[in-house]
């Protein structure tokens, strides 16, 4: 995509109502072009390989092809960027592993889809920059941490009312379980996440976060001070939230910080 050109996008829905609430709510931006609209899957591969989108907007669910199993057929530098638009947020930590740029849950609001067409084109054109296509961002963005290790997060994605916020790491100072779930902290409010602790300490990018007791992972850039307080390891992050390391961790964490 050339930074005076207009973003071209495909849809792929097998719901008609929905693809077609889609396409009249893409086409009502002047930097969109909808370069085609597909009804499955297997229609949407061949879609794309025909038009060579900047970007694909995939439904979860369809026939032969899930929106996820699409993405995954998405290879190479002339791949779209992909967001998917579905009725269920039980897929979106999948769908961020396939690096997908957004995930919208239907019932589709404007003002969300305009958040998502801009964060397109703010990729698109970061691309073309780059390397002069809409797939290099992606690359870029991915290459130390998804594609070198797939398991490897580049942003948090937590549930935010109906819809999937995606977090920058360094705005999460702590992720803890309590009541047998697991929440991240971020812009003072708390959000609940998908993954087990175990899960995130094993995906987040190494050395970024460290585990201060069984439940709880610590920004180590969030981390203000630290001391013994009657024997105990006691770290204070930058938004005042005190937070002790237990013993079996002590070492560790100690030695992390130094």
């Amino acid at each position: 995509m050339k930074m005076d050109e207009r973003l071209r996008v495909v849809i792929a829905d097998d719901e008609p109502r929905a693809r077609q609430f889609l396409e009249k709510l893409l086409s009502e931006n002047s930097q969109v072009e909808v370069a085609g609209v597909a009804k499955g899957g297997g229609e949407a591969l061949a879609l794309i390989a025909k038009t060579r989108p900047d970007a694909a907007f995939l439904d979860i669910h369809m026939p032969d092809l899930s929106g996820l199993e699409v993405a995954r057929h998405l290879k190479g530098e002339d791949a779209p960027i992909v967001v998917f638009v579905t009725a269920y947020d039980q897929h979106a930590v999948e769908a961020f592993e396939l690096a997908a740029l957004d995930y919208v849950l239907k019932p589709i609001r404007r003002e969300r889809l305009a958040e998502t067409v801009q964060r397109v084109q703010r990729e698109a054109e970061l691309g073309a920059k780059r390397s002069g296509n809409a797939a290099a961002v992606r690359t870029a963005l991915a290459s130390d941490s998804l594609q070198t290790n797939p398991t490897r997060l580049l942003r948090l994605p937590v549930r935010h009312r109906r819809e999937v916020k995606l977090l920058d790491l360094s705005q999460v100072p702590i992720v803890f379980s309590r009541d047998r779930l697991v929440l991240a902290r971020a812009e003072g409010k708390e959000f609940l996440v998908d993954y087990t602790l175990q899960e995130l300490e094993e995906r987040l990018p190494e050395g970024q976060f460290v585990r201060v007791h069984r439940g709880a992972l610590v920004n180590m850039s969030a981390i203000e001070s630290y001391g013994a307080e009657d024997g105990v390891l006691v770290l204070r992050l930058k938004d005042g939230t005190r937070v002790e390391a237990s013993e079996r961790r002590a070492a560790e964490v100690r030695r992390k910080l130094r």
